[in-house]
């Protein structure tokens, strides 16, 4: 999977080649300061809504989101809303919120890359001066930081806006302006960067490593080691004998890098399969 961007001119102008959010890239540390703001109308809405926000993580309730800006209430037309999030760096579990379906999609993508060890939505808002000196803030939608220790500033709208050149000028004073021991660089994610069947995998992958069966993942890499490949999901959940919690588990292993297969369309029981991670 690839994230070109745009357009390879307006994309080269305003920012860098965003394939490093697809792959592990070393580049210098830094590290951000976690605030802890009150819980929102929507947080409270996720924790009372039955959005399973408890299962599986204990007693106690994930923590509150950072988001620094108010985000909306849910309505019929909306796609507002929170999904529980677990990384290294966090103590426990943490509501992450995402304004729209776009960057729902993009949280799960972002999540299934496997090498995030931290992630703010709604980080403080970046001051900046547009073309004409005015003084304007915008906040950005997520930030990660990667196990290389590279922390990137991540904008995500639709492609259609992206493509505007107002936009792309925008944008670029916004970079121009974060302050590199908050961010390395600042990087634009469109519904063009991914296709859907890659969010609703990764999406599937965020749920199904929540519900992981250690011993079965077990029996499934000691089969892998005496099978011939290429094979088939069903094939391979079949000889697991697992059933769904088989499919579930050869579905992490396609994540974690036991098996690989194209992640790009959807993840079914006829998807063709290899032993190693994909390079």
């Amino acid at each position: 999977m690839t994230w070109p961007g745009v357009s390879p001119a307006a994309h080269a102008t305003a920012m860098t080649d965003n394939t490093e959010l697809l792959e592990p890239n070393s580049s210098s540390s830094g590290a951000t300061t976690p605030l802890q703001p009150k819980p929102t109308d929507l947080q409270a809405a996720i924790l009372n809504d039955k959005l399973a926000v408890l299962d599986d993580i204990g007693d106690l309730p994930p923590l509150p989101s950072r988001a620094t800006r108010r985000i909306g209430k849910r309505n019929k037309i909306s796609s507002r809303g929170g999904v529980v999030v677990e990384l290294p760096s966090w103590e426990r579990p943490r509501i992450v919120f995402f304004e729209s379906k776009l960057e729902q999609r993009v949280l799960f993508v972002l999540l299934a890359r496997g090498d995030i060890i931290d992630l703010w939505e709604q980080p403080p808002l970046v001051r900046y001066f547009d073309d004409e000196g005015q003084p304007k803030h915008h906040f950005i939608d997520f930030y990660i930081v990667l196990e290389s220790g590279r922390r990137i500033a991540i904008v995500v709208k639709p492609a259609k806006i992206a493509a505007r050149t107002k936009f792309m000028r925008e944008l670029q004073n916004i970079r121009t302006a974060i302050r590199k021991d908050f961010a390395d660089d600042l990087v634009l994610i469109t519904d063009q960067d991914f296709t859907r069947d890659e969010a609703l995998n990764a999406e599937r992958y965020h749920d199904f490593s929540r519900h992981r069966c250690p011993a079965t993942f077990d029996q499934l890499r000691a089969l892998v080691s005496t099978t011939s490949f290429p094979t088939t999901v069903g094939d391979l959940a079949r000889a697991l004998d697992g059933g769904s919690g088989g499919f579930r588990t050869i579905f992490i292993a396609i994540y974690e890098g036991l098996l690989t297969a194209d992640r790009t369309s959807k993840i079914d029981a006829e998807t063709s399969i290899l032993t190693g991670a994909a390079q």
